[in-house]
């Protein structure tokens, strides 16, 4: 009942009452020929409007987010987020405090929706998320959920880069900024981890070469010297927790001011340095970290 409410609602405020396919396919065809998408090509992924998922494949929840984040005001942020439960939790869940404190400040929206695939966040993407700003920065978090859901690490980070490159077509004033699937589950021999870490560097090869893009792997930051993950940075295993945002904030806000003002010291969040793996682009200057 829930959720054929939810797929009214969906199909209601995507197409005002016409028929969701036919409608889907029409502006999927006139964003991509705006946006020349024929560039595509180039990295061999398909230039073809159906690699988007019609609204009847996304998930009720999801597609009301998607739309709902498409079709709000989105004023004119410096920084984009899109992305899973790992970019919405880092502004409306447990990271709402730090996201509040460091980044709103400096001017970043965030559009990410949980639940959300690769495929999916096309459908987001196809519906204008992106259009009517110019960002400096859209960061990308995205991937999790597809190997949750059984798709192998070769899947996974091709959805993962077909998302970057249809970013790139809205966006191609912005860096974009690609975050490694984070650790999850308790423990290092867990199916999980050893697939997110072949999403990843699957992902960083492919991009290696593409100077719009910048991958980063922060996964290091939320485990313990065992390589388990304590319940203090990732609350589910999954999710980071208020401190785990914070050590996220510290490792990325120096990226992402490279690309903002390089001359400007930000205000870090206090905690130890950790390392980072940038490919495909210079380093950036370390911010000050205030003392424990």
């Amino acid at each position: 009942m829930i959720s054929s409410l939810l797929t009214a609602i969906a199909e209601w405020v995507y197409g005002q009452g016409q028929t969701p396919s036919a409608f889907n396919q029409k502006r999927r065809i006139e964003w991509f020929a705006a946006l020349g998408v024929e560039a595509l090509e180039e990295r061999c992924l398909p230039a073809d409007p159906s690699i988007v998922p019609p609204l009847s494949a996304i998930p009720p929840l999801i597609a009301v987010m998607d739309l709902g984040f498409a079709s709000s005001t989105k004023g004119n942020p410096t920084v984009a987020f899109v992305g899973d439960s790992i970019s919405w939790q880092y502004a409306y869940g447990s990271g709402a405090s730090v996201w509040a404190t460091y980044m709103a400040p400096l001017g970043m929206a965030n559009y990410g929706v949980p639940g959300q695939t690769t495929e999916s966040l096309l459908f987001q993407l196809a519906e204008g998320q992106l259009l009517g700003i110019s960002p400096a920065v859209v960061v990308l978090d995205i991937g999790g959920n597809n190997l949750l859901q059984g798709d192998s690490p070769l899947a996974t980070a091709a959805g993962i880069v077909t998302d970057a490159v249809m970013i790139q077509q809205f966006q191609p004033q912005a860096q974009v900024l690609v975050l490694g699937v984070l650790p999850g589950m308790q423990y290092p021999n867990n199916p999980y981890r050893s697939e997110g870490a072949q999403t990843n560097q699957l992902v960083s090869q492919m991009l290696a070469s593409d100077p719009h893009t910048t991958f980063l792997d922060f996964g290091s930051i939320f485990l313990q010297p065992d390589g388990t993950i304590s319940t203090s940075m990732m609350f589910d295993y999954i999710h980071p927790t208020a401190q785990g945002y914070a050590d996220l904030t510290n490792a990325l806000l120096p990226v992402i001011e490279h690309y903002l003002f390089p001359s400007l010291a930000i205000p870090m969040v206090s905690v130890p340095a950790v390392s980072v793996n940038v490919a495909a682009s210079p380093s950036p200057s370390p911010l000050p970290i205030s003392a424990p």
